[in-house]
């Protein structure tokens, strides 16, 4: 099986499923960092859609850590960097460095950092995911509304 496509991009096959009613999905088309820059990568795909690019740090070592685009599927990889369940991450926009901003706390004990749907800063169209390795926490909150994970079971 191939690793790279013709262009370079690494190639994530996805287990095989039950495929999903592509009608009822939820996909993040659109990620912004705080500063406005695409957190979107066509450096990685999951299936049909390219991944979400966050950059990772623990300690001195940085690297990335990919994230499926579809709500409820909870496939990561990670590039340039060894993640054990548990660990905390400090997360960041991989264009500026900008530490992602908090959005409250996990209840796992980590930290909800926030990313957008829209090119400003505006909580009521934003993302969090937790810093904890393992843990599936994710929000998503569009016009105000938070969007709870229904369509899915954990993978």
């Amino acid at each position: 099986m191939k690793r790279f496509n013709k262009d370079g991009l690494l190639i994530i096959p996805a287990p095989a499923k039950k495929e999903p009613d592509h009608g009822n999905i939820i996909v993040v088309k659109e990620c912004y960092c705080q500063n406005g820059h695409s957190m979107i990568s066509d450096r990685i795909r999951f299936g049909e859609y390219n991944g979400l690019m966050i950059k990772a740090e623990k300690g001195s070592t940085k690297g990335f850590v990919a994230l499926s685009p579809v709500y409820g599927e909870k496939y990561r990889v990670s590039l340039d960097i060894s993640l054990a369940e548990g660990e905390l991450l400090i997360l960041s926009c991989p264009e500026c460095g900008a530490e992602l901003m908090s959005y409250g706390p996990c209840s796992c004990g980590g930290e909800l950092v926030v990313m957008f749907t829209k090119p400003v800063v505006d909580f009521n169209y934003c993302i969090g995911i937790c810093n904890r390795v393992g843990c599936t926490h994710a929000e998503i909150k569009n016009e105000g509304q938070l969007m709870t994970l229904t369509l899915y079971n954990s993978l």
